[in-house]
């Protein structure tokens, strides 16, 4: 049986001027003719612009063959697929079965409003793929239409659509927590405004007999030093204000529905995203805490979904800040609550090397290291100790993360699912995925883990990362156990 065409489309004319920027470099030869005949004279002007026929037919060029390449270019939806052709000689066709879709996102930029128009992306499990499988400019009447042909998802429930909304003082939370780390820029900074305050000191100090032979460049040199440090860490708080702002405007108005058996996400301030997930597509399911947020109870919900959450500083949030019943009841809605269990492997006692062994160093390093120096430069005392106290306490919250995380890292595989728990510098992670997403498994073990009979988990799930998930200080008796059955590589 034949596929049913149900229309032929041609994106929004604005993609004339894409197309068109790709043979921007024709202007070379305007540019040429100018700089050949530049002078500051009537006859130079008068032959400049009697050639001036030659760059308004370079102009039109360009822009001729955006508008061919854009008249060549045309999408198709059919009863089952979506249809890109594109190329005038060599003839370009791609096509992706609707079945195959996990993510469709329209994004209405504040740039593009007022031209009517919306980028639509289009992304599969395929993996390949760093940005969208087919992205499309098209005009906002014809999303409409493009919306209703292509069916998002082919599990529908029947049930009335639900609605989680995340109250505007948790996204103002989760954008203090995510915004390039707050407790980091507010260290830095103090950091620098009293390093330069101390510099400046302990060199006016140094430098006062030199003061008195040179007092004017001495006095420059000195002065300099805490504008300097006051500059930068100026420059480190506008540029966390700038990311907690834009974390505001990117994730205000957060609104998440399942109607239909697809999920419905929506977000933004100026730049509108909407997104349609299917469930089923989803390759694992990311509760992400760090300190604050797990002594408060709270996590903020990622997904791992091709398409979503990919772009620029963008995070693959599905629900930014929940407690502990708004969580399941999210996890509920996307059919992953049943997948959080007691850990069936746990993290060994005697692994307390592995997750308390650096920070623990560093914060030996760091006092032991500073009073050396100010044993042999006394006059930097108050500069190093402030230094030294700056220094320890990144340490001692890292120290109070890894201990956590000792006490409650581990992971359960079973037969249909795989809950994962876990913890990356300040963050601790439990991930929530069905085992044919689980795709790879490695055991690596050091020297001393082989003595001892440890040994570090490498989970390697379906995404568009290739990166894996480390679970340090397991069992070699317990990892083997857990992969058992799948018959996973072993190094």
């Amino acid at each position: 049986m034949p596929e049913r065409r149900i229309k032929v489309y041609h994106e929004h004319p604005l993609r004339i001027i894409r197309y068109a920027s790709k043979n921007i470099w024709l202007l070379i030869f305007p540019l040429l003719r100018g700089i050949r005949s530049i002078r500051l004279d009537f006859d130079a002007l008068y032959v400049w612009l009697k050639g001036a026929w030659f760059d308004l037919l370079i102009i039109i060029a360009i822009i001729g063959f955006g508008y061919i390449k854009w008249y060549f270019t045309e999408f198709e939806i059919t009863s089952s697929e979506i249809i890109r052709r594109s190329g005038i000689i060599i003839k370009h066709k791609v096509s992706i079965p609707f079945k195959n879709i996990s993510a469709v996102t329209a994004e209405h930029s504040f740039y593009l409003r007022p031209f009517y128009a919306v980028r639509l992306n289009l992304d599969t499990r395929a993996g390949a793929f760093s940005k969208s499988d087919m992205s499309l400019l098209v005009r906002r009447s014809d999303l409409r239409w493009i919306s209703k042909a292509i069916p998002q998802s082919e599990h529908h429930s029947g049930k009335k659509s639900l609605v989680i909304q995340p109250k505007w003082f948790a996204i103002v939370f989760f954008s203090l927590v995510f915004s390039s780390s707050l407790s980091g820029v507010v260290y830095l900074a103090a950091l620098l405004f009293q390093s330069g305050r101390f510099a400046h000191e302990i060199i006016e100090q140094e430098m006062g007999d030199m003061i008195k032979f040179a007092n004017t460049v001495s006095a420059k040199f000195t002065l300099s030093i805490p504008p300097a440090a006051v500059l930068l860490g100026i420059l480190i708080i506008v540029a966390w204000l700038f990311s907690f702002i834009s974390n505001m405007f990117r994730y205000a108005g957060f609104k998440m529905k399942k109607e239909s058996g697809t999920l419905k996400v929506r977000m933004g301030v100026g730049t509108v995203r909407q997104y349609h997930i299917v469930p089923p597509k989803i390759n694992y399911v990311d509760l992400r805490q760090n300190l604050v947020m797990k002594l408060f109870k709270t996590s903020s919900v990622n997904i791992s979904c091709s398409g979503y959450g990919n772009e620029k500083n963008e995070l693959p949030v599905l629900l930014p800040i929940l407690n502990r019943r708004q969580a399941n009841r999210a996890l509920d809605l996307i059919g992953f609550r049943k997948y959080v269990v007691k850990r069936k492997s746990r993290v060994s006692k005697q692994a307390v090397i592995s997750y308390l062994g650096l920070p623990s160093l560093a914060a030996f390093l760091i006092p032991v290291v500073s009073d050396i120096i100010v044993y042999f430069y006394p006059t930097l005392k108050d500069l190093f100790y402030f230094i030294k106290f700056m220094g320890e306490i990144p340490v001692i919250w890292m120290f109070v993360v890894k201990t956590i995380a000792l006490m409650t890292s581990g992971v359960t595989i079973k037969d249909d699912f795989c809950c994962l728990r876990y913890s990356r510098f300040y963050a601790f992670h439990t991930i929530l995925a069905d085992n044919d997403k689980l795709v790879k498994i490695q055991i690596v073990q050091d020297p001393i883990g082989e003595k001892i009979g440890r040994c570090r988990m490498d989970f390697y799930f379906s995404s568009e990362s290739s990166k894996s998930k480390k679970l340090k200080g397991v069992k070699i008796e317990d990892a083997l156990k857990s992969i058992e059955h799948f018959g996973f590589l072993y190094k």
